[in-house]
């Protein structure tokens, strides 16, 4: 099987230029900038009380205040050198930020604890880059980025390939791996043969981690990862290539360049966005959503926003549901319509039966593939129907009587 062929930077520069101009965001979704970040962000993160983090390329973390005004909570030893920095970060726990980041060089891949109080770093795995000779430079290339946290304590980290392609496949090197970091600094290889897993989420009810990579300009793909792990396939076929032989295909493969980035599973908590993963997109600018995971074939995910804001780097869910994304300079929060605002202009009223009429006269049908608001599906079964007006014939009834009390 021969290796796939490869395409110019300047091609890369021609497809992002080739993207349709024009913002699209579904009716109802709007976007609310929160706060302007103090250099490149690259990851964020919020705690059980809501208070927001994020880190930037060139290592540091920041806490964010109710104001939109940020604090340097740390700083971690590295460079921002082409894909290759501070590259990601998730909460432990309220207390403690778990970071992912290369040494100058890059020589080394870091997992370190960083107390959000103190700011004081504990390196839980150093591990070296270069599988023939420790401490020697690698490409500044296809690092990985954010890391999630496992029901145990367990760390997740995804590593791309340097830009060097074979070795993804070669188990000595830790370049296109997924790596488990146990709590005592154990690193296991999970899985090998990607190219760029930025994106990465731990699903606790399954066991497993959904995967984004970076394909080879296109044919960027979404795997799941279970702790039999495997081999993906990157650098021998990517994408809707016929599979490597004995390599794991994707569950999805975008049919256009999206550049996918971080990634967050939903609690439950979002009256709207209940379930299943939103995913960023950096050449789309979008923010995609994911309702079933386990859906086959996978259906396409959904474009929320489209175009509103700069490349899109991470997404990240709090408490409540809210929903906050960063883009590399700012971070927005994600305002959802609300059940009842059919015609998605932010109010619950009569306005909204003739945009529900209109639903409903297209027959049942799911809340995805409505042409209105998603609060058209009033009673939340996640289906628009005859009993969505009923639902919303009550609502707008103890609306009235609750005004003339």
């Amino acid at each position: 099987m021969r290796l796939r062929n490869r395409i110019s930077v300047v091609c890369i520069g021609i497809a992002f230029a080739a993207i349709r101009a024009g913002a699209a965001t579904l009716p109802g979704f709007s976007v609310q900038q929160v706060a302007v970040t103090s250099g490149f962000c690259s990851a964020l993160a919020l705690d059980s009380h809501g208070i927001l983090y994020y880190t930037t390329t060139s290592g540091d973390l920041f806490r964010v205040d109710s104001l939109g005004a940020s604090t340097k909570v740390a700083h971690v030893a590295t460079e921002f050198v082409g894909n290759s920095g501070l590259l990601g970060m998730a909460l432990a726990d309220d207390a403690t930020a778990v970071v992912h980041y290369t040494t100058p060089g890059p020589t080394a891949e870091v997992i370190s604890k960083i107390d959000l109080a103190s700011g004081k770093e504990r390196v839980l795995a150093r591990i070296w880059d270069d599988a023939e000779m420790a401490g020697r430079a690698v490409p500044s290339e296809h690092h990985g980025g954010t890391p999630a946290v496992g029901d145990n304590g367990s760390v997740w980290v995804g590593i791309g390939d340097f830009g060097t392609f074979l070795i993804a496949s070669q188990p000595q090197w830790v370049a296109g791996k997924i790596l488990r970091i146990d709590p005592n600094g154990d690193v296991t290889q999970i899985a090998s043969g990607f190219r760029n897993p930025f994106g990465i989420a731990w699903d606790p009810a399954g066991g497993r981690l959904i995967v984004a990579d970076n394909g080879d300009v296109a044919d960027d793909e979404i795997n799941v990862v279970t702790a039999a792990g495997g081999f993906y396939g990157w650098p021998f076929t990517m994408g809707t290539e016929t599979p490597y032989p004995g390599a794991i295909p994707p569950i999805y493969v975008f049919p256009k360049v999206v550049a996918p980035t971080g990634m967050t599973r939903l609690s439950g908590q979002n009256p709207i966005l209940r379930s299943g993963y939103l995913l960023g997109g950096f050449v789309s600018k979008a923010l995609h959503y994911i309702p079933d995971i386990d859906a086959r074939p996978l259906p396409d995910p959904i474009a929320l926003v489209s175009r509103e804001t700069g490349p899109i780097i991470d997404v990240a869910e709090g408490p409540g549901g809210a929903i906050f994304f960063a883009t590399g300079s700012a971070i927005y929060r994600l305002n959802v319509p609300a059940r009842g605002d059919c015609n998605g202009d932010g109010l619950v009223n009569v306005a909204d039966l003739a945009a529900l009429d209109a639903e409903i006269a297209r027959g049942e049908h799911s809340v995805f593939t409505s042409t209105a608001s998603w609060g058209c599906d009033v009673n939340g079964d996640g289906v628009i129907s005859a009993a969505d007006r009923d639902a919303l014939l009550a609502m707008l009834h103890l609306r009235t009587r609750a005004v003339r009390k």
